[in-house]
């Protein structure tokens, strides 16, 4: 029979409790908990999770642990393999990330006497270049979108919104009603590092915003308040349901396909908007600031999206042999 196999379940449940008790943001705890839970069920399970790997030298390889002390850095290390194969390296990177802040809490409550991690380093991640979305597919999408129906009001301003501000998913998905300005024309978001920033965004977006808000509360039967979630499921069995970043992401696809353009994923609006904001001739000090980057190095990585294009442009208007 085999050995029974610990379960973390629990203290990642305490843990994400102390998270709470910190004020950590609601993506945050997201992010942690959908890392420490998927570690759990890893180890939990003996068919498709860790496997003991026999050394080279033909010994046998560790166990699954069977207690909280029995957690060592090979358990770990073939976790972010299994999660490097299944999903992507940024992915791994990231549950690594949130493993490590999880033990270094289990040895400050002094629930293990030793960090398994603190020899490990973190996977490399190769950066990516996330294409910008091409005007012709926002044309067709915001097209998808056009219409007088809750939905479509709606839809109109989360994708408005995404793209005249670059915030991130969870910072659009998880705002609240008295987070908008619509006469400053302004957003307040929670963004990494739980730092509150104010996101401005033009007419357009205000407008779209606008109608959005007016539909809300016919849809809700109620006036809205400024506690209220800011966006709701569409459908009558939904009404009571906010709309979460999984909702938001099904959406994106769903008017993607009435659209006939490739699926799209949110974040590949954040790199556009950085985009069209160099093209733009807009000062990088102002896109730090509204995108909420702390680094010049984070901009050089968003940046890169259609670097080249921006490249012939700027060459075309620059050309030392075409100025002779």
């Amino acid at each position: 029979m085999a050995d029974e196999r610990y379960n973390l379940g629990p203290m990642a449940a305490s843990w994400l409790r102390a998270l709470r008790s910190e004020n950590k943001s609601d993506n945050t705890i997201r992010i942690y908990g959908n890392a420490v839970n998927s570690f759990t069920r890893f180890l939990l399970d003996e068919e498709n999770g860790y496997r003991p790997a026999a050394a080279e030298d033909g010994s046998p390889g560790r166990p699954a642990p069977a207690d909280l002390e029995e957690v060592h850095r090979e358990h770990i290390q073939a976790y972010i393999a299994a999660t490097i194969a299944r999903t992507s390296p940024a992915t791994a990177h990231q549950h690594y990330r949130a493993l490590r802040t999880f033990f270094t809490w289990l040895v400050d409550e002094e629930e293990i006497d030793r960090h398994p991690m603190r020899t490990m380093k973190p996977p490399a991640v190769t950066e990516k270049e996330v294409p910008v979305i091409p005007e012709e597919d926002l044309t067709k999408l915001f097209k998808a979108c056009k219409g007088k129906t809750f939905a479509d009001r709606r839809d109109t301003a989360i994708l408005t919104l995404f793209l005249d501000t670059g915030v991130r998913l969870s910072e659009l998905t998880d705002r609240r009603v008295g987070d908008v300005d619509l006469d400053l024309m302004v957003l307040r978001v929670l963004g990494k590092g739980d730092r509150w920033r104010t996101v401005p965004f033009g007419r357009t977006a205000a407008t779209a915003l606008d109608r959005y808000l007016r539909a809300a509360a016919k849809h809700k039967g109620r006036p809205l308040e400024e506690d209220m979630w800011l966006w709701w499921g569409d459908g009558a069995p939904h009404k009571g349901h906010r709309l979460t970043i999984w909702g938001v992401g099904t959406m994106l696809k769903r008017r993607c396909a009435q659209a006939g353009i490739e699926p799209l994923h949110p974040h590949q609006f954040r790199h556009t908007f950085a985009h069209l904001w160099k093209v733009g001739g807009g000062n990088e000090d102002d896109l730090m600031r509204i995108t909420g980057w702390k680094s010049r190095q984070m901009l050089s990585r968003y940046a890169a999206s259609a670097g080249v294009e921006r490249a012939r442009s700027a060459h075309r208007a620059l050309s030392p042999a075409d100025r002779l």
